[in-house]
């Protein structure tokens, strides 16, 4: 399974430990971000006419490109989604991509350009199936209106960057992904930074000849499955807790029967042990197997005889790294700092894979000191 696909099977909002333990498990360990699947908040079209008369807030779809018309006959696209209602403040966003739905169109190919709005506009009541649009009611976005009929555009046809934000050719139905590029990224990061200059994106189409336009399942199609999603790619900022072996050495003397040690536990350390024998413990088993290292056990790791070996404290190491994570005490997007620089890691996530290399090529010492630097 492909790490895109696993993305997309699960809930559209994970938490960062969740993620992060579930990316390691099956061997995504070069990307950490966490993600969002954020449905539409409104969208609307823009139906080409001078007078505003004609819109459509809350059809079934939304469509851009020309219909077979000699006049009036432009069709725009806006979609908006709230980035701060998914995404922690202060979180750096490292991918957006758009899914939308092409469910009919009478035209070939075309290359469907996203253009970031400038003003904001309203999804009001008028509904209509096709193209050709409603009355137009109070609240519209229409060709000359942000919201019908006191508020407009600074020009005809909407306010928006001319510079294209990202684009993707659009042919015959289905499923469309408009992949992620910088321009939309930062425009996702500074929607998340300012809620109040979120506009959305405008989509235009093919405008040049007649009969282009594409017709997009919108947030209000009956077909749930095809609706508006913004895929966010981000990594939170970075609150770490962790803690140090002799806490998870507890852990694991309580579940192998420590006696004493584990008696003199206090009691919030005693509400972990379920969570540990439950989940913590094989999710950090599963990760160390995952990094190439399945001879590691973390339990039998800590527990081992001292004085332990060079490769010993190499494993121990990692091992605590490993179990901070999958207990969500240590998020991957946290810095591997040092003073020295004894590795090339920059995140906690980076680190898991380059100890695990370092191990495995026999480097135990470099590899317990680069261990060392997230702890």
């Amino acid at each position: 399974m492909s790490s895109s696909t696993f993305r997309r099977g699960i809930q559209p909002v994970l938490g960062f430990a969740s993620l992060c333990v579930l990316a390691a498990a099956i061997g995504v360990v070069d990307t950490f971000a966490e993600f969002a699947l954020l449905p539409a908040t409104k969208d609307s079209t823009l139906i080409e006419d001078p007078s505003g008369i004609l819109a459509n807030g809350s059809g079934p779809s939304i469509f851009s490109g020309r219909i077979n018309s000699a006049s009036r006959s432009i069709r725009r696209a806006l979609v908006a989604f709230d980035i701060a209602a998914a995404v922690p403040q202060g979180s750096i966003i490292t991918g957006a991509r758009l899914h939308l739905n092409l469910s009919a169109t009478s035209a070939g190919p075309a290359t469907m350009r996203l253009q970031r709005v400038l003003a904001d506009w309203g999804e009001g009541a008028s509904s209509s199936g096709g193209g050709g649009g409603a009355p137009s009611v109070q609240g519209d976005s229409t060709w000359i209106h942000r919201f019908y009929d006191a508020l407009f555009w600074s020009r005809p046809g909407g306010d928006f960057d001319p510079m294209p934000r990202g684009d993707a050719l659009v042919d015959q139905p289905g499923p469309y992904t408009w992949e992620s590029t910088s321009g939309m990224v930062a425009d996702v990061e500074s929607w998340l930074d300012d809620p109040s200059r979120n506009f959305g994106w405008i989509l235009l189409g093919d405008e040049t000849s007649s009969q282009t336009v594409k017709r997009f399942d919108s947030r209000e199609s009956p077909e749930v499955a095809g609706r508006p999603l913004l895929e966010v790619e981000y990594i939170p900022l970075c609150k770490p807790d962790p803690v140090g072996p002799g806490y998870w050495r507890q852990e694991c003397a309580a579940i192998a029967g420590g006696g004493d040690e584990a008696a003199g536990r206090s009691e919030p350390h005693r509400v972990v042990e379920g969570a540990f024998a439950g989940w913590i413990l094989p999710c950090a088993d599963r990760i160390l197997s995952d990094l190439g290292l399945p001879d590691i056990e973390a339990c039998i790791a800590l527990l081992s005889d001292p004085p332990p070996r060079c490769e010993d404290r190499a494993a121990t190491k990692l091992v605590v790294l490993v179990l901070n994570v999958c207990a969500g005490r240590l998020q991957t997007s946290c810095p591997a700092d040092s003073d020295e620089r004894t590795c090339a890691s920059v995140s906690v996530g980076d680190l898991l894979g380059e100890v695990a290399s370092l191990i495995r090529l026999g480097q135990c010492r470099k590899a317990a000191a680069c261990a060392a630097e997230s702890m």
